[in-house]
């Protein structure tokens, strides 16, 4: 068996010389096999190990005496050991979780911790053959995609899975035949949580009634799904390479019109990615979340927003579907405005009024730098107010060519925190005014006007506009 282990860590790469390796140590036959054949391979490979040990606090003396006795066997095995424990219980009922994900969340945060002390290049854990064949039955029945039957893989990052390819039987043969004696957890012996029924119950029972080699056909599932995610994914990651654009660690954008012309298979996988890259976690997002982004793209009202897991808010932001962690929101809006009447932006508390008047009752053009006149004429789109976007563009009173919105901000010295709350009244896409400054030299009133456009921009509903506004330089 140590033979083939070794060409499984020389197939996949997952072991070089010098590693200083992570290894999670239950207790029971699956990991305490893993440390000692990475043992007996520690002087080939020039290893370093340490043991990790985490107690759930699920089974009281129990899990205290698999700690005691893991911190036995690495001291037989020379191998220095981190022992931990948490109130995994508590930790679930808070969160909402399952006791197993609950447990699988924190035990994998303490080989990383572990991992970060230590200095360690890898953290090996004990998953097997037939866990393999468990998850890709399990994830079946629930109902799981392409990335979901690819079930467990043999490494992911710092994460490696040496016996993965090893049947359970053959390690428990091993243990006996080293005379390892390693602890037994009942609870995995009762059919009370979901992996044990498939365990004890499901495949037992496809094996009698339908194929006894039900085990090695799951896994040979997943290998061959293995491979064909691989590719796509590769193409996913090229395809969100070239399209993400605006991004920092809490943020990124990504075309909506260009998402909508790609495979179904390559939107969800970009939609994940985006999730991924801001969240430095892989599979976050589930089939229904990707669902919802897709949805609000396709209804692709701006301002429009959803929650998705971890505190990541997805949200139609103009053309671009925008992704941000929950504390980096900043306020995003388009609405359609009435050229007669009243409209209240809530997202900065003010209220825009409208009015369209023959250009005969307009005595004197405002200079109020929250009350302006437009031709009404000259107006062929959708009357808007929006946030600005990227790229934006207008044509400032007085002068001869357009100027980026970027650059008149710089020029006004607006810090940039404040750019997102200045609204612009736009016709369509054309920018009127940028409220507050200046109007666009494109919608002036000249002696050919004959209807007038006002909009009175009012801060502080309730206060007169009159009372409350500058006069332009």
């Amino acid at each position: 068996m140590l033979d083939r282990i070794r060409e499984t860590i020389e197939e996949h790469n997952l072991i070089e010389k010098g590693d200083r390796i992570i290894v999670a140590v239950s207790g029971g036959p699956d990991s305490v096999c893993l440390l000692h054949v990475l043992c007996r391979l520690r002087e080939e490979y020039d290893l370093k190990l340490y043991g990790a040990h985490l107690n759930h606090n699920f089974r009281g003396i129990e899990a205290q005496m698999d700690a005691q006795y893991v911190s036995n066997l690495c001291e037989e095995l020379d191998v220095f050991c981190f022992v931990k424990s948490l109130d995994v219980p508590q930790y679930a009922k808070k969160k909402g979780l399952s006791p197993e994900e609950a447990g699988r969340i924190l035990r994998y945060d303490f080989f990383e911790e572990v991992a970060q002390r230590a200095d360690a290049t890898k953290i090996a854990v004990a998953h097997n053959k037939n866990d393999q064949a468990e998850t890709v039955l399990m994830r079946l029945l629930r109902g799981a995609g392409l990335q979901g039957l690819t079930a467990i893989h043999i490494r992911r990052g710092k994460i490696i899975r040496p016996l993965l390819n090893t049947d359970r039987e053959d390690i428990e043969k091993y243990c006996k035949i080293y005379d390892l004696s390693p602890r037994t957890d009942e609870s995995n012996l009762e059919s009370i949580y979901y992996r044990n029924k498939i365990r004890l119950e499901l495949i037992p029972y496809l094996e009698e009634n339908y194929n006894p080699n039900i085990t090695v056909n799951l896994v040979r599932t997943a290998e061959i799904l293995k491979k064909d995610f691989d590719f796509i994914e590769d193409k996913a990651r090229e395809v969100y390479t070239s399209l993400v654009s605006e991004q920092d660690a809490q943020r990124l954008e990504l075309p909506i019109e260009d998402i909508q012309k790609l495979h179904g298979s390559l939107q969800s996988r970009v939609i994940r990615l985006a999730a991924e890259q801001l969240l430095g976690r892989q599979e976050i997002l589930e089939y229904k979340h990707v669902q919802d982004v897709l949805e609000l793209m396709e209804k692709g009202l701006t301002g429009k927003r959803i929650t998705l897991p971890l505190g990541l808010v997805a949200k139609i932001n103009y053309r671009n579907i925008c992704f941000v962690t929950g504390d980096q929101e900043d306020e995003v809006f388009y609405y359609e405005l009435p050229t007669e009447g009243s409209f209240d932006l809530e997202e900065i508390g003010a209220t825009f009024t409208m009015r369209v008047v023959e250009r005969e009752e307009i005595k004197e053009i405002s200079r109020d730098k929250y009350r302006k006149c437009f031709d009404y004429d000259k107006i062929k789109g959708v009357l808007n107010v929006r946030s600005r976007q990227d790229g934006d563009r207008f044509y400032p009173l007085g002068l001869t060519g357009s100027k980026k919105l970027k650059d008149f901000f710089i020029d006004y010295k607006i810090e940039r925190d404040e750019r997102d709350r200045i609204p612009l009244v736009c016709d369509d896409d054309e920018i009127m005014w940028v409220v507050g400054y200046r109007i666009s030299e494109k919608y002036k009133i000249t002696y050919k006007t004959s209807r007038v456009l006002e909009i009175v921009f009012d801060e502080n509903p309730g206060v007169s506009a009159d009372d409350n506004l500058e006069l332009s330089q």
